[in-house]
């Protein structure tokens, strides 16, 4: 009977090991939403007045969606590219959006976990009337 390689029990263990991190930010990922939640009145209070009255605010938050750089925010919503720089830096600085990838100069922007623990996505789009991407939602007929 062949006995496994000493380097593939070690990759075994390195894998458990990750599994078990894995699950332990997954774990307090969830304590720290349930905790925002059991004070959500007072963080929505902040969300609000991060973006009282700023629709583009409200737009390059929702354009921010995972897969964007700055420059392709800009174009997508027909704003000026260092506009949108900046406002991503007071997202970042708040806390609302993070850098996921950064590829030869270019950041990929997205909401961080606090949007679905808040739905911060859903607030702005009735707020200011827009889709999930941050561009004017169409009228439906009635």
């Amino acid at each position: 009977m062949k006995e496994p390689s000493p380097s593939l029990d070690r990759d075994q263990q390195i894998l458990s090991r990750l599994a078990r991190i894995q699950h332990k930010v997954d774990s307090l990922e969830q304590t720290t939403a349930f905790a925002l939640r059991a004070d959500a009145d007072r963080h929505f209070q902040s969300v609000k007045h991060i973006f009282r009255n700023s629709k583009r605010k409200a737009q390059v938050y929702l354009a921010a969606n995972g897969q964007r750089s700055v420059a392709e925010i800009a174009e997508h919503l027909s704003m000026k590219q260092p506009n949108v720089s900046s406002i991503l830096r007071v997202l970042h600085e708040e806390g609302l959006v993070e850098i996921i990838d950064a590829h030869g100069g270019s950041n990929t922007w997205a909401r961080t976990a606090l949007d679905r623990t808040l739905r911060i996505t859903r607030f702005l789009r009735q707020e200011y009337r827009l889709d999930g991407e941050g561009k004017r939602a169409n009228k439906k007929a009635r």
